[in-house]
């Protein structure tokens, strides 16, 4: 009785122990997934990073000013001293029938062959000078050593006798009313002689100038040497060049 009593004691207070926790292993990756994906990470560029301000608009954009092109004046590369042989010799030639329209319009007073006459003599005393007188200064400066090229002595005969011509073809217009109208040979010879000797001195100006630059990097006894032997042929250009005008033009005394 005792024990029946005790078992159903020992029943009522039996509970049935919870069943055991299961635990769910952590998923495993797909090893598949993983490989495209980080395949599709490769092939997708990253882009730039975005700008705050936008774009403008291309008719907004204003285009660069482009710089002026400054293109020398003709008279600017008549006294150019670079070049080749070829080139000189048309900024000489240039020079010549520049000078020549001078001549041409001394001739006008009479006209017929005193056009040709006086065409031909105005620019063959400029000749003269550059021919006779500067190969002369050129051996007197060799023999000194001074710093002094061929092409710069050529250069320098060019530029003298472009210069001349451009000043007497400006003053022709001028000379070629006052020789026509003028009442008198003498006052027409005297106006053009005028004329002769403002182009030709202005000619040997710009040829004792470049002559005296091409010798500043000489040493100071050269330079001394350089200057006298400037003036003695500036001298000489001028009783050359006078000698020629007045043998040749009939309208300053000549034949």
């Amino acid at each position: 009785m005792v024990v029946m009593e005790a078992t159903a004691s020992l029943a009522e207070q039996w509970e049935p122990a919870p069943p055991p926790a299961t635990h769910n292993p952590p998923e495993r990756p797909d090893v598949g997934e993983l490989l495209a994906r980080t395949r599709r990470e490769e092939e997708i560029p990253e882009g730039p990073e975005p700008d705050d301000d936008p774009p403008l608009p291309p008719a907004a954009i204003a285009p660069a000013p482009e710089e002026p092109r400054v293109r020398p004046s003709w008279a600017r590369d008549l006294l150019a001293l670079d070049g080749d042989a070829k080139a000189l010799a048309r900024r000489t030639a240039f020079g010549v029938g520049l000078a020549a329209i001078y001549g041409a319009a001394l001739g006008a007073r009479e006209g017929g062959l005193a056009l040709l006459t006086h065409a031909l003599g105005v620019p063959a005393a400029l000749v003269a000078v550059g021919l006779v007188g500067l190969p002369s200064l050129y051996i007197v400066l060799a023999l000194f050593d001074a710093p002094l090229s061929t092409e710069r002595a050529a250069g320098a005969a060019v530029r003298g006798i472009a210069s001349s011509g451009l000043v007497l073809a400006g003053l022709a217009p001028l000379a070629a009313l006052y020789v026509v109208s003028s009442a008198s040979a003498e006052a027409a010879g005297i106006a053009g002689t005028l004329g002769l000797i403002l182009g030709g001195l202005l000619g040997l100006r710009h040829l004792v100038m470049t002559l005296r630059e091409a010798l500043e990097q000489a040493d100071s006894a050269t330079r001394v040497v350089a200057t006298i032997a400037q003036l003695g042929f500036g001298l000489f250009a001028i009783l050359l060049g006078w000698r020629v005008w007045t043998g040749l033009l009939p309208l300053v005394g000549g034949a």
